[in-house]
């Protein structure tokens, strides 16, 4: 929205004009009324040749779309001009949903911002500034989550929907996937609401400044199984053993885990996060701790075969379909250089496979960001992010033609497996099946 000295935009309208577009199916010529400082009043006044001006650069049945709403909705107004009435009382608006909304969750962005000094000077720098940069984005989130501790409620998917909807509502030039995105498929949420809440619980839980049952703080983590073992008998001394005895050589661990296996997994299912399963569980932090989840593993699921087990197989049919589908030239350049390589280890030829699956499952994610300038970009991540990515991931020492050492590295935990393959089944199968 441009400044005109001397002349102040109504932000009143706002919303109600926001409302009446989203009614008409229209949101898209949104930000171009706002820019032409259009508001209630001056909608009214609005001549045909005017629309066409205005919607100049839309395709003509946008413009014709809104000139025949702008003149029903004319129609519908009261005699006395009274602008609050833009929309038939029995029309269902994003407003009216929004009120609904607000009476399910009980949050309010404007009474939150308006309650604090912070955040009086955050509603007064929009109005100065119509935009924010990321350091007011920061405060803002952290007054809306601070509100939301205080009132010990529980952060979800639709409150986070709700407050994005808010935020834009109020902020018309800020995006909503800065603070809240949410996929279509089960991935997690993403955007600064919710990295903001779980980082502050987490911390606030670290001080004991918030104790494990204050409301969303601890769930149970969400597991592909839930079975409910016939735990030991008269394992108490192991289990003590397993947890206590530091002087315990390896072999001593193997069997005590494997004498106490349904009663640790039992255990396991109970806890509220990795972090509170490797906490009690200790052991599978020594150096050959994948050993013990392979153990677990097992007992889990016993008639499954692992990975090692059953690759063989299928890697000449995967290494043809790679050869067949990769298009990435520096992907390209890779396989063609295995196959010119006559000594190259079953090993090494593994790891390529791996790093160039990344060329056929090509990645769709995008990151939406926005410039100091309040310009809206759209990041696409490439074929060699994810390829980075999961070299990262996997952490080896090396090249994925040459790879010296293979480590798995997972929750602070480092895991020096013999192959890139035996890495893949410890991480991605086995600790993913019950963590």
């Amino acid at each position: 929205m441009p400044l005109v000295p001397g002349y102040s935009y109504p932000t009143e309208d706002l919303q109600p004009l926001l409302d009446l577009l989203k009614d008409w199916g229209l949101e898209c010529v949104y930000q171009t009324l706002l820019a032409e400082l259009i508001d209630l009043k001056v909608m009214k006044l609005l001549k045909d040749d005017d629309c066409k001006e205005l919607l100049n650069k839309f395709p003509l049945g946008i413009r014709v779309k809104f000139i025949n709403n702008l003149e029903n909705w004319k129609k519908c107004l009261p005699q006395n001009g009274n602008m609050t009435t833009t929309i038939p009382y029995n029309t269902p608006t994003t407003k009216t949903i929004q009120q609904q909304k607000s009476l399910v969750h009980d949050i309010d962005l404007g009474v939150i911002l308006n309650a604090s000094t912070t955040g009086g000077m955050i509603l007064e720098y929009y109005k100065t500034n119509n935009r924010f940069n990321d350091n007011i984005r920061s405060l803002l989130v952290d007054a809306i989550i601070s509100y939301i501790i205080t009132k010990k409620m529980t952060m979800s998917v639709n409150l986070a929907d709700f407050i994005g909807d808010q935020i834009i509502s109020m902020f018309p030039s800020e995006v909503k996937d800065t603070y809240f995105m949410k996929y279509e498929s089960n991935k997690n949420p993403k955007g600064k609401l919710y990295s903001k809440f779980y980082n502050s619980m987490r911390f606030l839980k670290s001080t004991g400044l918030v104790t494990s049952n204050v409301k969303n703080v601890d769930k149970p983590i969400s597991r592909k199984h839930c079975i409910d073992f016939e735990p030991e008998k008269d394992i108490n001394y192991i289990v003590d053993q397993i947890k206590n005895d530091k002087n315990c050589t390896f072999p001593e661990v193997e069997r005590n885990w494997k004498a106490t296996t349904k009663f640790r997994l039992n255990e396991i299912q109970k806890a509220t996060s990795t972090s509170d399963i490797i906490s009690d569980w200790n052991s599978f932090k020594l150096p050959l701790g994948y050993r013990l989840v392979d153990i677990d593993f097992k007992t889990l699921y016993p008639d499954c075969q692992d990975l090692m087990t059953t690759f063989e197989e299928k890697s000449k049919q995967i290494m043809n379909l790679i050869d067949e589908k990769i298009k990435d030239s520096s992907s390209r350049k890779l396989l063609e250089s295995i196959k010119d390589t006559p000594d190259i280890s079953q090993n090494e030829t593994n790891t390529v496979m791996f790093y160039l699956l990344h060329a056929i499952f090509v990645p769709t994610s995008k990151k939406v960001t926005r410039d100091h300038n309040g310009k809206i970009n759209q990041v696409k991540h490439s074929i060699k992010d994810s390829q980075n990515s999961f070299m990262i991931f996997k952490n080896f020492v090396g090249s994925p033609t040459h790879p010296k050492e293979t480590i798995v590295f997972f929750d602070s935990i480092k895991y020096k497996v013999f192959s890139i393959i035996n890495a893949i089944d410890v991480l991605m199968f086995q600790i993913d099946s019950f963590v």
